[in-house]
């Protein structure tokens, strides 16, 4: 295998490191997940249906990004199997 700056045989003592900043990492964002006060916004109606409205506006730019990127657009639609993803 060619010689590759970026990539490397982890050592024990590495990856005891990577497993030691992770664990720092993540409890410091959960502490600060802690802090942020929100108030829940679920809403039921009682028949697991929304009501029908007039939405909200796209931004153009986003919309164009998500479509080109979409493996399959039909109607301006992005078209997806159901659970294609967990395959």
């Amino acid at each position: 295998m060619e010689e590759n700056s970026l990539w490397h045989k982890v050592t024990e003592k590495e990856r005891e490191n990577i497993r030691k900043d992770s664990k720092k990492l993540l409890n410091e964002f959960s502490a600060k997940l802690k802090k942020i006060k929100t108030k829940e916004n679920h809403f039921e109606n009682g028949t697991g249906n929304r009501e029908e409205g007039a939405g909200w506006k796209t931004d153009e730019e986003f919309k164009s990004h998500m479509l080109n990127n979409a493996p399959f657009v039909e109607d301006n639609s992005i078209v997806a199997e159901k659970g294609n993803w967990k395959k």
